[in-house]
């Protein structure tokens, strides 16, 4: 359980992860809740089937057939924690085995996680071990460096030291902090990890870190490709597009399909108004021209102290590639992560234009993050050949790196 400073959690009740989350449940998890009398007592079925799987039901408005009134749920109340489903004791505690033991991260999905709200995290310690002995038993999944390349102890250490060590930089600002954060991971993307091997890799994080405060500033930072903004807005929608299992079953798969490819199509073209986006009024999409880069106002440290949290929780907490994430080895997953920071800071700005203001406030990234995070190892598609090429054209045509600018301090 990595040690996250200034990071704490207590859940507070309010109930958004029992309305925003499909949770599958496993075997046990339906013979627990047929035991307890649910289908007698909701008078119907608590669980729908889809895809060969079995799926806690949904109200019309997309919360939890066990979420009451009072907005706390059922099965907890009645029967205890350890009565819900095996996914609902989790959250917002995301476990990933690997070839050594079981790393705890965290979901920012969780509105308690992203305000730092509650307790130290060292206090739920002895909760997230009997989470731990609940996962069911498998095979060792190592750490892959590169392709097949499975890396050791001290390659995911020098990794996750060196990017951790520059997130916590005091002494830059928080525009530089992203912009860095983004040359770090496009240069580890671009080299060849598979000749970078044990001292060699330490060797490579340490000089780009110790270099990257002074190699920014001297860097061409031209706008980024039409191309590139089409691409990152895909990604955004691939993180916000979010069908609810009763809404596929009225519909059915093909008609799903093609109301998802009819959308993906208007957030790639990124004209007239935004299709389906969570807002209190429609958005068009050239709004997000008229915003300010991410940290012009006043809430920009607040802002910066969130996404460091987040994305250093990513890292620390086995989130950014293996079992965290879709088994991608590092290189992938730390594109994947970069590419999720992008989309929150574009969907920040996007929902401020929304509020029709030009800047965005802190609710926007928390607000963001959730949407962005709740998919993130969720959300199979995100891990498909054609997401995993979107990144690597970013990265190898330098506008990850380009973007970041463009997002934190551009107009």
């Amino acid at each position: 359980m990595p040690d996250w400073p200034g990071q704490k959690y207590s859940c507070h009740g309010c109930g958004t992860c029992c309305r925003d989350f499909t949770v599958e449940l496993r075997a046990a998890d339906m013979d627990k809740l047929e035991q307890q009398g649910w289908r007698e007592r909701l008078g119907g079925e608590f669980a729908v089937e889809f895809g060969g799987k079995k799926w806690l039901k949904q109200k019309p408005d997309g919360a939890c057939v066990f979420l009451g009134e009072n907005g706390l749920c059922r099965v907890h109340a009645e029967f205890g924690l350890e009565a819900k489903p095996l996914a609902c004791q989790f959250f917002p505690f995301m476990l990933s085995p690997d070839g050594r033991n079981t790393v705890v991260g965290l979901s920012f999905a969780c509105g308690s996680v992203a305000a730092s709200k509650g307790a130290s995290l060292d206090s739920h310690r002895a909760e997230v071990k009997r989470m731990a002995e609940l996962l069911p038993a498998s095979a060792p999944i190592p750490v892959l460096l590169t392709g097949g390349i499975i890396a050791t102890e001290a390659e995911v250490g020098a990794v996750q030291a060196a990017l951790d060590e520059w997130l916590a930089k005091k002494t830059t600002t928080p525009a530089l902090r992203w912009e860095g954060f983004a040359w770090l991971v496009t240069s580890v993307m671009r080299a060849n990890l598979s000749r970078m091997r044990g001292e060699k890799l330490r060797e490579l994080m340490h000089t780009l870190v110790g270099a990257a405060e002074e190699e920014l500033p001297l860097l061409d930072w031209p706008a980024p490709q039409p191309r590139a903004w089409k691409l990152l807005r895909q990604a955004v929608f691939f993180r916000v597009e979010d069908p609810k299992i009763g809404e596929l079953l009225k519909r059915g798969r093909m008609m799903t399909a093609l109301g998802q490819w009819s959308r993906s199509r208007a957030w790639a073209g990124g004209k007239g108004v935004c299709p389906e986006f969570a807002s209190d009024a429609p958005v068009e999409f050239k709004a997000f021209d008229a915003t300010h880069g991410l940290f012009q106002g006043s809430d920009a440290a607040a802002m910066d102290d969130l996404l460091q949290r987040w994305i250093r929780a990513s890292l620390l907490g086995g989130r950014a590639w293996g079992s965290g994430l879709y088994r991608l080895p590092i290189d992938q997953g730390l594109g994947l992560i970069l590419v999720n920071l992008l989309c929150a800071m574009w969907l920040a700005r996007f929902r401020a234009a929304g509020r029709g203001e030009r800047t965005a406030a802190l609710a926007d990234l928390v607000f963001a993050i959730g949407r962005v995070d709740r998919a993130s190892g969720r959300a199979p598609w995100l891990a498909t050949a054609g997401e995993r090429l979107r990144a690597s054209w970013l990265a190898h045509s330098d506008s990850l790196r380009l973007l970041s600018r463009a997002l934190a301090s551009n107009g």
